[in-house]
Parts: C-alpha cells; sequence; structure tokens
C-alpha cells in the first residue's frame, strides 16, 4: 500500500523576487528604475518590465512613467514578508549548513519561494527569533514592520569618524568576497580616513591596515558609532601596509 502525503506549497511565486528587489531599491527614498530591478532579479530589461507592469496590475506595484516603480501598500507588506523568509534562510544557510556569507543570497533566493508560513515561523525559532541577517542587515518582523537601525551610511559621515561595520547592503557575491578578503565584514572595526575628490577611491583603516575601495563599494558599507577617532588625526603607516582594492 503506497501512502501520499499532501504537502501544502508556499503562496511565493515569481514576482516576489520582483518585489524583493523593488523593496531593496527603494530603501533609500528613491524609485526602482526597470534596469536596476533587471539587474538585481538577473532578467533582461523586457522580463523585467512585463513582470513589473503584471504585479502594478495585481496593483502591488505603481509604475510611473519616466521615474520608475514603488511598492503599494499591500506590495510593501508581502515584500517585507518575502524579505524576512530571505533572511531567515540566509542564517540557517550559514551558520547551520556552513555555507559562506557570499553564497548564502543566491541560494536563499532559490528556496524562499518553498517556504510557507509554518515553516517561517518553525525556523524563526529554530534560530532563536534572530534580529540581524549574517551580513548585519535587520529583518522584518512577522507582522511586516520594518525595524529601524541606528547607524549610518559611511559615506555620510566626516573623515576621521570610526566605528564597527553594523551591515553590509549587497548581495553581488563577488563584492562579498572582495570586501571579505580585505577585512570589511559585519562587526569589524573601521576607521573613515578619507575619500578623493573626483570620483577616487575611499581610503578605511582596517585593523592596523589601509583598504582603498571604490565609492560604489564603499556606499555599500554602513557604521554603527560613527564617532570622530580620539585623537581627531589618522597616523600614518608605512605603505607595506596597505591592502590595495
Amino acid at each position: 500500500m503506497v501512502v501520499k502525503l499532501r504537502v501544502k506549497r508556499a503562496k511565493g511565486s515569481a514576482g516576489d523576487r520582483y518585489l524583493h528587489a523593488i523593496l531593496l531599491l527603494t530603501d533609500s527614498g528613491r524609485q526602482a528604475e526597470t534596469t536596476d530591478v533587471a539587474e538585481k532579479v538577473g532578467v533582461s530589461p523586457a522580463a523585467a518590465s512585463k513582470m513589473m507592469r503584471r504585479l502594478a496590475n495585481m496593483k502591488l506595484v505603481v509604475l510611473e512613467p519616466y521615474q520608475g516603480a514603488r511598492l503599494t501598500t499591500e506590495g510593501m507588506h508581502r515584500a517585507l514578508r518575502v524579505v524576512r523568509r530571505h533572511r531567515l534562510l540566509e542564517i540557517f544557510l550559514h551558520k547551520v549548513l556552513g555555507f559562506d556569507l557570499h553564497e548564502c543570497h543566491a541560494r536563499a533566493a532559490a528556496l524562499q519561494m518553498s517556504v510557507d508560513t509554518t515553516f517561517e515561523d518553525r525556523l524563526d525559532d529554530f534560530l532563536g527569533r534572530p534580529q540581524f541577517d549574517p551580513h548585519g542587515n535587520p529583518i522584518p518582523t512577522r507582522e511586516a514592520v520594518w525595524p529601524k537601525v541606528a547607524d549610518s551610511p559611511l559615506l555620510k559621515l566626516p573623515p576621521g569618524a570610526a566605528g564597527k561595520i553594523s551591515r553590509i547592503t549587497t548581495d553581488d557575491a563577488e563584492m562579498l568576497k572582495y570586501l571579505h578578503g580585505l577585512g570589511l565584514k559585519q562587526g569589524a572595526p573601521v576607521v573613515f580616513e578619507s575619500v578623493a575628490p573626483f570620483d577616487g577611491p575611499v581610503t578605511l583603516r582596517v585593523g592596523n591596515k589601509q583598504a582603498h575601495v571604490a565609492r560604489r563599494v564603499a556606499e555599500v558599507l554602513y557604521l554603527q558609532g560613527g564617532e570622530a577617532s580620539p585623537s581627531g588625526v589618522v597616523p600614518a603607516r608605512p605603505d607595506s601596509e596597505k591592502i590595495v582594492g
């Protein structure tokens, strides 16, 4: 006798990946352009445009010509649930299964559509109800509330500011590998030394070494603390100690 088990499927859809991307792109207050959404989801602009029109018809997204997309209230609620499940999965993949941080985003994205509310709740309990993912990013609550974090984008701070990296806001695997190779990880103490003019590099001190990173890389770093270094002057180090990126 063969017994068939019925498993209730999660109510996820391919559109959830777009809602997730739009939420992250609009977190800074700007609207999400189709090309940026396409890049984040990993599809062509034409495919992204088609899906975003579908989401607009579902009243999850508002599309404004020449400006981009923003989430409706219902779309925001759904996107926050997607982000919550994604970040819980990243913790599970990293802390329980031992995957490297730069691998976790893609694997979590592949799994998140199979997560329903029951799975989400049990995973949350199993992990000890964490508030932050492995990159330091806040996890939305079960009620789909976006937590407030008392930190600042590194490039919004004045040169000389010192603090710990509170979060890294990129899911680019290669960029994460690059940052971690420089010692720029969540919780790492950092001094923001200087930023060169004309889109020049940003100089950071990580421990007793210097790291020179492009501005677009520095933009993903957030600092908690952000206070001026005690002396107000950053001591020089020999060139042999520099990490050039």
